[in-house]
């Protein structure tokens, strides 16, 4: 069971969307700001907010341990990387800004 799903139950008054990310056993109810589940009048609408949620998770912050993990500028640094990058067959210098820099 360590995979990605989402997917969509009938609730009275329409449907309730979940997802489930790789490392937790059990599915995520998306809810409102009360903390109530969110009821989508579709089951489409509903299958489309867990894949919407799904990916906001997988491209969100990482995490390690509980704690976030961000981008260093030592890496820079350590691999003596140069501020600029010089397209194969061109003369002129394009200067590179990191992010988070």
């Amino acid at each position: 069971m360590n995979e990605f799903q989402i997917g969509a139950q009938a609730v009275p008054g329409g449907y309730i969307a979940w997802f489930r990310k790789v490392h937790k056993a059990s599915n995520e109810v998306i809810k409102e700001k009360g903390g109530r589940p969110k009821i989508y009048p579709t089951k489409d609408a509903a299958t489309a907010a867990a894949g919407q949620a799904i990916v906001a998770y997988i491209n969100g912050s990482l995490l390690r341990d509980g704690e976030t993990l961000q981008a260093s500028n030592t890496a820079d640094a350590l691999f003596n990387l140069k501020p600029f990058v010089r397209a194969r067959g061109k003369e002129r210098r394009t200067i590179v800004e990191r992010a988070g820099a």
